[in-house]
């Protein structure tokens, strides 16, 4: 997330709206928050506090269409090192990523965002039979908001503990069983209770900056060595 995770989202977006050349953003959950508040009458909620100074920015219309025009996810070929904010859905190869990334993004780019924005709020799992809104917000889902999957695929969007706290039948979306994208490295954040982690060839860099914990970031060529500065705001 861009915004909405620590007192100043204005100064944040100001800042990589500044040097957008020299940065690779990925969206999260917060961020389409904040262009649905821009694009349609959905109001703000309490814990919304760091974005009504942007809603009211005289540089509202530029930040908003820069973030508009982020992409849900970044592959560095190179060093076959995907991205996310929160995940891939383990059926998804990289061409269903990419394709999948592409309809969203056409959709929150173009005349009629808010007719999908006004409809985003669900928390429907990806299916390939979806159509429409459904699998629009599908999409989003699994790249935004995604931790677990049960036995079936379906996403359970409401727990948000470590896994060793969650019962069994909850499955980490990058332990799921065969899940496709197994050979590459996947950076995601999203998830504050797992923390930093790297195993099973994904990084975790959320380590609950915001709720007192820690920044992390790492050099995707030597993932296994984290760099963490511990956050101004104490637990």
């Amino acid at each position: 997330d861009l915004v909405n995770r620590g007192p100043d989202s204005l100064k944040v977006l100001e800042y990589l709206y500044s040097i957008n050349e020299s940065v690779v953003n990925v969206l999260g959950n917060h961020d389409f928050h904040l262009i649905a508040l821009a694009l349609t009458d959905r109001k703000l909620r309490s814990k919304d506090n760091s974005l009504s100074p942007i809603l009211s920015s005289t540089n509202k219309i530029n930040l908003i269409e820069w973030l508009r025009h982020q992409p849900l996810f970044h592959m560095e070929k190179e060093r076959d090192t995907l991205i996310v904010h929160a995940g891939v859905h383990p059926s998804w190869s990289l061409e269903m990523i990419k394709k999948y990334a592409e309809e969203i993004q056409s959709i929150i780019r173009g005349d009629d965002a808010s007719v999908f924005l006004k409809a985003m709020y669900t928390d429907d799992s990806w299916s390939s039979n979806l159509i429409g809104n459904k699998r629009f917000n599908a999409i989003v889902n699994s790249f935004t908001r995604m931790r677990y999957l049960n036995e079936l695929g379906e996403c359970d969007f409401k727990v948000k503990d470590s896994p060793e706290k969650v019962a069994d039948d909850l499955i980490p979306w990058y332990l799921y069983p065969n899940r496709k994208m197994k050979n590459d490295l996947i950076v995601f954040g999203h998830w504050s209770s797992l923390g930093y982690f790297y195993n099973h060839n994904v990084v975790c860099l959320d380590g609950g900056c915001v709720w007192g914990g820690e920044l992390v970031a790492v050099d995707i060529s030597n993932p296994d060595v984290p760099i963490k500065i511990n956050s101004l705001k104490s637990k």
